[in-house]
């Protein structure tokens, strides 16, 4: 007989879900792009930059789509390189 605080699968296999995705605030994206907040802030007023609002004052920022969206609109060239 099990104790009350012990419980069993109807399923013994183990579920796998899917990895939530990785969300960051205004502050860690600014630093992790080496910019201000406020940066930050005109790139969402120009939808430039992909985020979600939570609430009126609560965003954040899947870091997946923030990668895919710098990796299609910035080159990064290596100081020193000519580029072309």
């Amino acid at each position: 007989m099990l104790a009350d605080n012990e419980r069993t699968s109807m399923c013994p296999e183990q579920t796998q879900f899917a990895r939530a995705p990785d969300y960051e605030t205004k502050s860690q994206v600014a630093r992790r792009l080496n910019v201000s907040k406020r940066t930050i802030d005109n790139l969402m007023k120009q939808r430039r930059l992909p985020f979600i609002k939570l609430t009126s004052k609560l965003v954040r920022f899947p870091r997946a789509d923030v990668d895919a969206y710098l990796a299609q609109h910035f080159r990064i060239n290596a100081r020193g390189q000519e580029s072309g």
